[in-house]
């Protein structure tokens, strides 16, 4: 332990040291960061980065652990959770701490008669994790409502307009390792609370259809393809005129999960980590699997489905460690 640092990280917060982060993490996986950090007093962030920064330390945001892979070595560094949870609804604009809950502030967007963040409901995880990804369900993506984001960059707060999010397919700038999300800017528009309220429900509804249920997990594992770079190496295996590929056409993308379940891996284990039985672009935690088995199943999935259609898929997740 670095005595130094143990004691100036207690000035920020609450410190734990050797922290298992399968304890934080959705996924119910990874090995210990050597310092776990809950900030509370969202005064103390923005001191605490530029401290981080000049002493070169390593950190990661783990927000509410979803999307995310910890592996089992875990994480040399400090592992930072924030307690920011204030968020203020004026009008059609909403103002959001990072640190939120997704589907908190969408159900409170949803009473306040507000509309076009609906499908919120279903998303794990935080705003700011939810913006970092550019997450999206139900054809609705964060970059449809976001009109500013203020974040730590570079060792400066400043505010970004949505272009300069640099927005795109589950991605913006902050993916790159640029920066760290501090408070997020929604642009809505009036609606009917019970219609909304419908609508939301439908959504839930839908998710635990479509979702596997029961199990620890961190949200689908692979982006989507998109149609039109890889439409003639699904063109050699399907008539363009099935149903399902009119579908990919009209989206622009292909499902991830379909390709997984056509290469025939539903179902494939490896230690306590399985493709899921309901989805195919969901690895769930059977019970104590190692990062090694998840890391282990993205390869084969990867292969085989780049050995049946030469597509090559690419992770949403974030691999931490």
């Amino acid at each position: 332990m670095n005595d130094q640092l143990y004691t100036m990280l207690r000035t920020f917060g609450k410190v734990r040291l050797s922290e298992p982060l399968s304890k934080h993490t959705t996924f119910k996986i990874g090995g210990p960061a050597d310092y776990f950090l809950v900030v509370e007093d969202s005064s103390k962030r923005i001191d605490l980065l530029k401290w981080l920064d000049s002493e070169a330390v390593d950190y990661v945001m783990l927000g509410g652990g979803s999307n995310m892979l910890v592996r089992d070595e875990g994480y040399r560094g400090v592992a930072i959770v924030t307690k920011d949870e204030t968020y203020d609804i004026k009008g059609t604009t909403v103002q959001t701490g990072a640190g939120v809950v997704t589907v908190k502030l969408a159900n409170e967007t949803v009473k306040a008669g507000l509309t076009g963040f609906e499908w919120g409901v279903g998303v794990p995880g935080t705003i700011g994790g939810a913006v970092r990804g550019n997450a999206g369900a139900m054809g609705r993506e964060m970059k449809d409502s976001v009109k500013e984001v203020e974040a730590y960059i570079d060792g400066d707060v400043v505010r970004l307009s949505n272009q300069e999010c640099g927005f795109g397919y589950r991605h913006s700038i902050f993916k790159e390792n640029k920066g760290v999300i501090l408070r997020v800017w929604l642009e809505l528009e009036k609606g009917d609370a019970k219609a909304g309220m419908a609508q939301a429900l439908g959504v839930l509804q839908f998710r635990n259809k479509t979702q596997p249920k029961g199990f620890a997990s961190t949200g689908c594992i692979f982006k989507n393809v998109d149609f039109e770079s890889s439409k003639t190496q699904l063109l050699t295996h399907f008539d363009e005129q099935d149903e399902k590929i009119q579908q990919f056409l009209r989206v622009g993308k292909i499902s991830a999960g379909w390709l997984v379940e056509q290469a025939g891996l539903k179902g494939e284990k490896q230690g306590k980590a399985q493709v899921s039985e309901v989805h195919g672009n969901f690895i769930v935690n059977l019970g104590g699997a190692a990062a090694i088995d998840v890391l282990t199943l993205i390869e084969k999935i990867k292969t085989a489905v780049y050995n049946t259609f030469d597509i090559e898929l690419e992770e949403e997740i974030q691999v931490v460690g």
